[in-house]
């Protein structure tokens, strides 16, 4: 498998031409309490797949290299015969992740267990702007 891209996002979506389609990336996540819930984000990307069957899965680890999730949710791929040298998009949603404290994180993509990707995901603590009135 060679990944073509993969990146962090609010949102993305195929269009009806399936033009892939991503709104608001970003590489950190502003909290000021933690540990903190954040509701959604997404995983999207494009690979050049070696074969038509495989299982796909995301992992969000620390720094250390534990993992934030309970378990992750493997799921199996199998692209049809006319799927033949043409890229694989994938847009994956993360839901309700608790990151328990401030720091560096990897989200992590794994195709058969190993991993492809590994997008860096910092949690910061969001500076007090002040009070508008």
């Amino acid at each position: 498998m060679k990944l073509v891209y993969a990146l962090l996002c609010d949102s993305a979506f195929l269009s009806i031409d399936r033009k892939v389609n991503i709104i608001g990336v970003f590489e950190t996540i502003n909290a000021s309490n933690f540990p903190v819930n954040h509701s959604k984000f997404v995983l999207v990307g494009s690979m050049v797949p070696s074969k038509k069957e495989f299982k796909m899965a995301v992992e969000i680890v620390k720094a250390d290299g534990k993992s934030i999730m309970n378990q992750a949710q493997e799921r199996e791929v199998k692209l049809p015969e006319s799927a033949n040298n043409k890229n694989f998009n994938f847009i994956i949603e993360i839901v309700n992740t608790v990151f328990p404290e401030m720091g560096i994180y990897n989200v992590n993509l794994l195709i058969d267990g190993k991993v492809v990707s590994s997008q860096k995901l910092t949690l910061a603590q969001q500076e007090n702007i002040g009070n508008f009135n």
